[in-house]
Formats: C-alpha cells, structure tokens, sequence
C-alpha cells in the first residue's frame, strides 16, 4: 500500500461520501473529537494525540467505514508524521484510574483466610459436645455421705454446668464438681454446650438417707408388768 497513490485522507473522505456520514456523525458514533477527525481529513496527522491514540482511530474508523485500520497504521506510520509516546507505541496509563488501596488488599486476604478456616473447621465448631460421667458409675447411685464429687469428661464444648452452677474445665477432657447431698432423691443435670453448635445433657440420680433414725418402743403386759420389747423392765403405773 503506498502514501502517495492512496494517502488514507483520501480513503476517509471517500468512505464517508459512500456511506452518507458527516464528520460530525462520524466523531459521534466512534468518540474520536469532531477536530481530530478533520486533521485526519486534511491529513494533518502532526496535530493529532501521539501514536498510540491515533492507532486506536484508526481501528475505530475501520469498523465503521469497512476498513483495515491496522494496515493503515503501519502505513501511516512509515512517513514518520506521527507523535511518538514511547519506543512500543503503547496507550499511557491512566493517571485518573483508582488505585486499589493496599488496606482493602490486605483485609480481603484476611477475610479469605478466616472463610477458610471456618470451613476446615466447621465441624469441631458446629458440632455436639461428648459428655461422659465417671463417677458416679451407677444411674441413680446410692451415697453414703452428704458430701460427694462427681467426676467425668468432656470434648468439643465450650461450657459445662451442673445443676446451672459453671464447672470451669481444666487442661484435657477432665471435669469435677464438689456436691452437697440432702436426704432422699438428688437430681443433677449436666449439660456441656458450644457457643455456634448443640449441647448435651445428662441427669444424674443420687440418693441419699443420712438423717438419725428415730428408735420407737412398743410395750406390752406380762404378768401385770409393762416390758419394753428391747428387754428394758418399765415400772409399772400405780392403778
């Protein structure tokens, strides 16, 4: 393709006229300023934005006006009359273009880390907690004194009561709380929860009859004279 048999200021106007497009119909569908497009018309190219923005026209024109705009610019860009940006001829960097900020980089790597973890870790989370009572073994178990430990284990939880009452949880899966017995039926409910999952709940029976025993005597008559049924002779009652 030479310059000089078919300078490109010529195909543009010629494609126009074919096409029924004015200069102003033109700047319009492609963006190029409507003062760009008559340079390029009068072929004034040193007056155009440097190579890497005349190179875009080229392009842009060629969709509309049905030609190779690529092949013009490496026409065009043999004569030497365009502004030069660079060595590459490459379009400069926006400098109104919004710099992502390095602490919303940071948190989203964060955050990122965090949904990982959660999802690794879903289970030990969201799951139930194991209880277990060692002693007292038996349910319900009789006790001999008032006072008793109740003494298990537990896994996976986050909190332990008993009765209501918070057992701190020691290093590893041991759990104790000290009791006070009254007589007849004691009840305990244990319950070991997770703050995001379920919980688990035993109910212990103990019981307990420490109270003294009320000794009752029975008499009866023999021979005129009361007797105590535990052998202890009564004097008898003056009739």
């Amino acid at each position: 393709m030479n310059h000089e048999e078919a300078p490109f200021e010529k195909l543009f106007i010629e494609r126009l006229k074919q096409k029924n497009i004015s200069i102003k119909k033109i700047a319009e569908m492609t963006g190029i300023s409507r003062v760009h497009l008559e340079n390029i018309a009068s072929g004034n190219f040193k007056d155009l934005p440097s190579a890497p923005y005349f190179r875009g026209y080229l392009i842009r024109l060629g969709k509309v006006l049905d030609f190779d705009g690529e092949a013009w610019w490496e026409e065009i860009k043999k004569e030497n009359t365009l502004k030069k940006s660079g060595p590459k001829d490459t379009l400069p960097k926006n400098r109104f273009t919004k710099k992502r900020p390095t602490k919303f980089i940071w948190a989203s790597v964060i955050l990122i880390i965090a949904i990982i973890y959660l999802v690794l870790q879903f289970t030990r989370i969201s799951g139930e907690p194991e209880l277990m009572l060692v002693f007292p073994a038996e349910n319900p178990y009789t006790a001999s004194s008032s006072e008793l430990t109740i003494q298990g284990t537990i896994t996976n939880a986050d909190s332990l009561s008993v009765n209501g009452d918070t057992v701190p949880l020691q290093a590893g899966s041991v759990w104790q709380k000290n009791v006070l017995l009254q007589d007849g039926l004691n009840t305990f409910a244990i319950r070991a929860k997770k703050f995001l999952g379920g919980e688990t709940d035993i109910v212990e029976q103990i019981l307990y009859y420490g109270g003294t025993a009320t000794e009752t005597s029975t008499t009866s008559t023999t021979s005129g004279i009361p007797v105590n049924i535990l052998g202890t002779t009564t004097s008898a009652q003056s009739q």
